[in-house]
C-alpha cells in the first residue's frame, strides 16, 4: 500500500468517530454535555497517542517505519478539539438566551478549567497550522520547537479533561503512560546482539 493510500485509511480511521459524534449533534435530542465531553475524550486519546509514537517505535523497532503517519493523528487531535469547542458553544447557546452564548462563554473563559482548554487549543494550533509540506519546508530547524507545542498542550488537556469533564482517574492514567513513555527518550536505544 503506498503512503497517500495508506495515510487516507488512516485519515478514514480517525474521522469516523467523529463523524458519528457529528451526526449525532445535528439530532434535535442530542445529549451536547456527552457529546462535548465524548469529543474532548477523542481529541485527548489521539493527541497522547502522538506523542508518545516516538518512544514506541525506540520500543518497538518496527514502528520507527510508521511515524509518518504521527502527523494526521496530530491533526485528528486538533480536528476532534475544533469539533469540541462547536459542541460547546452549541451546549452554551443551549443555556443562553439568544445570542448570548457569547457572554457565557466569556464569563467562564477565565475559570480553571475551562482556561486549560483555550489554553491547550491555543498550543495545538501552530502545530497543526505548520504541519503541511510547505511550512515545515518554510520553517526548517524551527518547525521541530513547534512540533513539540504538542507536550504542553497533551498536559494542559490532561488538567481540562480531569477538572472540566470530572475524568481526573482516566487523565491521570493517560497521564501516567504518557510522561512513562517519555521517558524512554533518555534511555540509550537497544541493539541486538
Amino acid at each position: 500500500m503506498n503512503r497517500r493510500l495508506a495515510l487516507l485509511a488512516l485519515w478514514a480511521v480517525l474521522m469516523a468517530p467523529l463523524a458519528g459524534l457529528w451526526w449525532q449533534a445535528a439530532s434535535q435530542d442530542a445529549d451536547l454535555d456527552t457529546l462535548v465531553a465524548d469529543t474532548g475524550n477523542w481529541a485527548m486519546a489521539w493527541l497522547a497517542i502522538a506523542v508518545v509514537m516516538t518512544p514506541l517505535a525506540k520500543l518497538w523497532r518496527p514502528l520507527a517505519r510508521l511515524l509518518w503517519l504521527r502527523r494526521a493523528v496530530g491533526l485528528a487531535a486538533f480536528a476532534a478539539s475544533l469539533l469540541h469547542l462547536w459542541l460547546y458553544v452549541l451546549a452554551m447557546r443551549s443555556f443562553a438566551e439568544p445570542s448570548g452564548e457569547w457572554a457565557l462563554i466569556w464569563d467562564e473563559a477565565f475559570t480553571p478549567g475551562i482556561l486549560t482548554g483555550w489554553i491547550a487549543l491555543a498550543l495545538m494550533l501552530p502545530p497543526a497550522l505548520a504541519s503541511k509540506d510547505a511550512a515545515m519546508r518554510l520553517l526548517r530547524r524551527s518547525w521541530k520547537p513547534v512540533q513539540r507545542l504538542a507536550w504542553p498542550a497533551a498536559g494542559v488537556a490532561l488538567a481540562h479533561m480531569a477538572v472540566v469533564h470530572d475524568a481526573f482517574g482516566l487523565a491521570m492514567a493517560v497521564a501516567g503512560i504518557v510522561a512513562g513513555l517519555q521517558l524512554v527518550r533518555f534511555f540509550p536505544a537497544t541493539r541486538k546482539v
